[in-house]
Order: structure tokens, then C-alpha cells, then sequence
């Protein structure tokens, strides 16, 4: 488990990423973020929250690229997805399987404070709702990097394409989401890890978003497709914030021999099971 630590929080934006620099933009001119020292990088500031300006994609960023003294970062980023439908997205950072291709290493999960995405995808919902936009919120599975920084990870994408990626409404919506999963402190559910069903998992976005649970790691059925081990599982608990020993298990969103393997682990380790 991660050691929380006091710091700021950083919320890492890239310039080549069009919905990044678009959700930048709204937290500079909307949220009184100002600009200050950055040591060679472009860095803004709000209270204890810093906004740093890097020239690569997030998924790529390393922990040189982090000041030393924050606590958690929140990516803002751009979605894609083949269905090309707008979406506002919210997961934690990891490559579950041996396969690594869009940054971080294989078999490698980032640390993850659960409130964050809980908190976040709350405030989108309503930040979508006053808008009047129409546009899914949706949880993902676990994916990408980065996965070796020392605290905890999530990342916050426009998605899935050019049009969404520009639109200032949805840049103020995301930026607003992130200001308040910094700053707003509210009572914090019991936390889980999930497990089972799509990438867009609607049952653990419904839980996380609106039930008695705040999920971090999120690992679909894919991953086990892909050969996800039970050291990575096992990771995916001990690298969330707090004593995470939950697992809130997708039944029928799992191959029958993938979920016997899994509740075997499981019981093993006497993790909590909860089905959904």
C-alpha cells in the first residue's frame, strides 16, 4: 500500500492532446489557475493544486516528469474508442497482462485512491446534467500507462473524437469534475476492487458512481482473456489507497472457468466477495 503523504495534487496536461489542452484551458481561464515556476516546465497553481503542461501524451509520463511532493495526479486526457461515441471517461492506470503497448510496464498496476474516481465521476454526472449535454460517464477497466509512480493514478478523458475533444463545454465540464475530486471532501464509501464484465463496465460504473462502494482497479473479462496472474490481482488491492480487501465480482460477466479461478484466489487470500 502507497504511504499518503501531505503534498499538492497535480494535474498533468499535454499539449499534444487536444481534449488535455482543451480541459487545461478551462481550468486556467474558468478555475483561477495562474501561472508560476515551473523549472522548465509550463506550471500553473490553485491553493495546493498544481497544473503542469508536458510535451508527451500522459500514458507515456514517467516519474521524473512528477515533483516529488505530490500526493495524487490526476491525468486529463483524450478518449478513443473504435464505437466512436461520446463518452466522458474516468479509470486507473495498469497493464494487467504481458502486453504493454500504450506506455508503463507489462504485468504492472499503478496505485489508486478510489474516492477520486468515485468523487469524480459523481461531479461529471452533474456537470452533465446542468449542461443539458447528452453523453455517456462511464468507468473503464483498467488500462494503460503510466504504472510506476509512487502515488495514486487516475486519468480523466473527453472522448472519442475531434469534435468532443474541442468542445469547450465539455473541456469546463471535465476541468469542474477534477476540481472537485481535488478538493471536496465528503464521507468516502467502503472501497473495491472490481472485477468481470466489459471495459465499459455499466454495473461498476452504477456502483461506484451511486453506491456503497468507491472502485479503483477494474478488471474485465478481457484481461482475463489475456492472462491476467494472481500476482497482478493481488496487486490491484494492495496498490489501492486504504485497507482495500472487496472484490465486487461481475457473476455473469465472467467466462465460468475465469471466475472459478478467481473466486479461488480470492478465497485464498479470504478477500470479501460481493456479487453484482
Amino acid at each position: 500500500m502507497t504511504m499518503q503523504r501531505a503534498g499538492s495534487i497535480l494535474i498533468v496536461s499535454s499539449r499534444r492532446d487536444p481534449a488535455s489542452a482543451n480541459i487545461a484551458r478551462a481550468l486556467i481561464t474558468k478555475n483561477g489557475f495562474e501561472q508560476g515556476p515551473g523549472h522548465g516546465i509550463e506550471t500553473y497553481s490553485k491553493d495546493n493544486i498544481r497544473l503542469v503542461m508536458l510535451e508527451k501524451l500522459g500514458i507515456y509520463a514517467e516519474p521524473s516528469d512528477i515533483p516529488v511532493d505530490v500526493s495524487k495526479v490526476i491525468f486529463v486526457s483524450k478518449h478513443v474508442s473504435s464505437s466512436g461515441r461520446p463518452a466522458l471517461t474516468v479509470h486507473a492506470t495498469g497493464n494487467l497482462t504481458k502486453e504493454a503497448k500504450f506506455g508503463g510496464n507489462a504485468e504492472e498496476v499503478s496505485y489508486v485512491d478510489p474516492s477520486i474516481i468515485r468523487r469524480t465521476l459523481r461531479a461529471l454526472k452533474a456537470g452533465v446534467s446542468q449542461a443539458g449535454v447528452q453523453i455517456d460517464i462511464t468507468m473503464e477497466a483498467t488500462h494503460h500507462g503510466p504504472t510506476n509512480l509512487s502515488m495514486p493514478v487516475c486519468f480523466v478523458e473527453i472522448g472519442s473524437g475531434e469534435e468532443e475533444w474541442t468542445d469547450p463545454v465539455l473541456g469546463e465540464i471535465a476541468a469542474n469534475a477534477v476540481m472537485a475530486a481535488a478538493t471536496k471532501v465528503e464521507e468516502t464509501p467502503p472501497i473495491a476492487v472490481g472485477f468481470g464484465g466489459t471495459h465499459y463496465s455499466a454495473k461498476h460504473t452504477r456502483i461506484c458512481m451511486e453506491g456503497n462502494y468507491a472502485i479503483g482497479h477494474l478488471v474485465s473479462s478481457h484481461s482475463f482473456d489475456g492472462g491476467v496472474s494472481e500476482r497482478v490481482i493481488t496487486d490491484t488491492f494492495s496498490k489501492t489507497t486504504g485497507s482495500c480487501n472487496t472484490a465486487i465480482v461481475d457473476w455473469k460477466g465472467l467466462h465460468s472457468n475465469d471466475r472459478r479461478r478467481l473466486i479461488s484466489s480470492l478465497d485464498a487470500a479470504d478477500r470479501e466477495i460481493v456479487r453484482c
